[in-house]
């Protein structure tokens, strides 16, 4: 992994993060069970991490492919992340985690499209930081 993705990486995760961190601190005052409420968006967030980081890895894999191999490649990838969401979602029905649980790991999933817009912002801020410590 080179430096520069693995600083994309590492910042679409800390949006992810923040994203959650901050459904977390506004959604805890309305709603009646926490408890539920915070189990299922950590799920949500979690998986979330865990879908960047395997299209990450899946994205660094394809090129050694060309062409159609690469395109299989990364249906297949698209195919496992998806497969492992709707599992994951069984299994917090099957669970009986319960409507608060299920709702929020759903908020939680969307925690990654958060990441990713959140992420041109979180570089700048990040650069300007590494700028002014550089300067002192």
């Amino acid at each position: 992994m080179t430096d520069e993705n693995s600083s994309v990486l590492k910042e679409l995760i800390l949006g992810t993060l923040l994203f959650g961190v901050a459904v977390a601190l506004l959604g805890v005052w309305w709603v009646e069970n926490k408890k539920m409420f915070l189990v299922g968006l950590t799920i949500g967030t979690a998986v979330s991490v865990w879908r960047a980081i395997h299209m990450q890895s899946t994205l660094e894999s394809i090129l050694e492919f060309e062409g159609k191999a690469a395109q299989a490649k990364m249906a297949m990838a698209y195919a496992v992340r998806m497969i492992a969401t709707i599992i994951v979602l069984a299994l917090m029905v099957i669970m009986k985690l319960g409507n608060t649980a299920i709702l929020m790991c759903f908020v939680g999933l969307f925690g990654l499209k958060a990441g990713a817009m959140l992420q041109p912002h979180i570089h700048k801020y990040m650069n300007k930081l590494t700028y002014n410590a550089d300067e002192r």
